[in-house]
């Protein structure tokens, strides 16, 4: 017999998402996955964490939502997070700020985060 191979990744359940580009806006977690997420400027990373910290609004299915402690919450990471997270392994401990926009060349400003790993 052949195997059989599950559909994944194609609709269900999805985690909160977590909106980092907000002022004030704070995540710490430990890094659970790291995947790619198709969108209309490219691929864009997008990072899986269980919530150890957070002061960031959260929103699944359209609704706010408040994750306990541990719960698992996603977030996009824009291309300069995406950068800084690249040193950061699955399993760390993360602490990610936002600390707002910086004007870096022509076009629009970007958005700036404060990363620590402990």
């Amino acid at each position: 017999m052949g195997r059989t191979i599950p559909d994944v990744n194609g609709g269900g359940e999805f985690n909160p998402t977590a909106f980092l580009r907000e002022e004030g806006a704070m995540l710490k977690g430990t890094i659970v996955t790291k995947r790619d997420a198709k969108t209309g400027f490219g691929p864009k990373p997008v990072y899986t964490v269980k919530v150890l910290d957070a002061s960031c609004r959260f929103a699944k299915d359209k609704q706010d939502v408040e994750p306990e402690k541990g719960d698992l919450v996603d977030f996009f990471a824009p291309t300069r997070l995406a950068r800084q997270l690249a040193h950061v392994a699955a399993g760390e401990t993360v602490t990610i700020t936002y600390a707002g926009t910086k004007k870096v060349g022509p076009g629009k400003p970007a958005h700036v985060f404060s990363v620590e790993v402990e």
